[in-house]
């Protein structure tokens, strides 16, 4: 029994020492960036699904030429004392937008603090330009893009060291259009159906806007 005691105290003796070094070495190491989303599925015991960021026309001003991409950036390693510059270049290979449909800056910045607060995460934006042909495209256009390190800054977990962003003119099905709503309220998804909902729900904000403006212009005539 002692001897048993015994051993178990090593092998959590072990362990203990094991997860202080895992720790130090967390917060130890080098800054390295990554995006939020996955661009590969998770290689395994992860689960993660490939993901891409979608960015559409459809949602903005007729007559809008220029839009941005939002990426999240994650950093892991030591915080930052001062600002992070990092580059971004595009996978070629796997992009089927055209040059003139983006523009990447020459280099990003990750903030090392917001106010006082230190960020362990920051934005990246992208500009993207609407072209003649992609209105005429159902699914749009792909741009690829992949962060590039420098002497300052290393590379995160590889499934997220590039980003999938779609562009596009259409409606985009929204994240809250779930199999619940489906079923429940608005039945199967279709642009059509979106652009309705979309134009009910403006004719009632209009509405509401002249009816708060008409009792202002009551209130003042008093």
């Amino acid at each position: 029994m002692k001897k048993y005691l015994f051993l178990m105290f090593i092998s959590l003796s072990v362990c203990s020492i094991s997860c202080d070094q895992r720790e130090t070495m967390l917060y130890d190491d080098e800054p390295e960036i990554y995006f939020e989303k996955f661009y590969m599925n998770a290689i395994a015991p992860g689960t993660e699904q490939r993901d891409s960021t979608l960015t559409s026309f459809f949602f903005y001003p007729d007559g809008t030429q220029d839009i941005k991409a939002s990426l999240l950036v994650l950093l892991s390693g030591k915080f930052l004392d001062t600002d992070l510059h990092y580059g971004l270049k595009v996978v070629e290979e796997l992009t089927t937008a055209n040059p003139d449909e983006y523009t990447i800056d020459p280099s990003y910045t990750f903030r090392a603090k917001v106010g006082n607060v230190k960020q362990v995460k920051d934005t990246l934006r992208i500009l993207m330009h609407r072209s003649d042909r992609l209105a005429s495209l159902p699914n749009g256009v792909r741009l690829v893009v992949e962060l590039v390190p420098n002497e300052t800054v290393g590379l995160g977990q590889a499934e997220r060291i590039r980003a999938n962003i779609i562009l596009t003119t259409k409606v985009i099905k929204p994240i809250w259009w779930t199999r619940e709503v489906e079923e429940s309220l608005l039945g199967v998804y279709s642009e059509k159906k979106y652009k309705k909902k979309q134009k009910k729900k403006k004719k009632k904000k209009q509405k509401k806007h002249k009816k708060k403006k008409k009792k202002k212009h009551n209130f003042i005539k008093k």
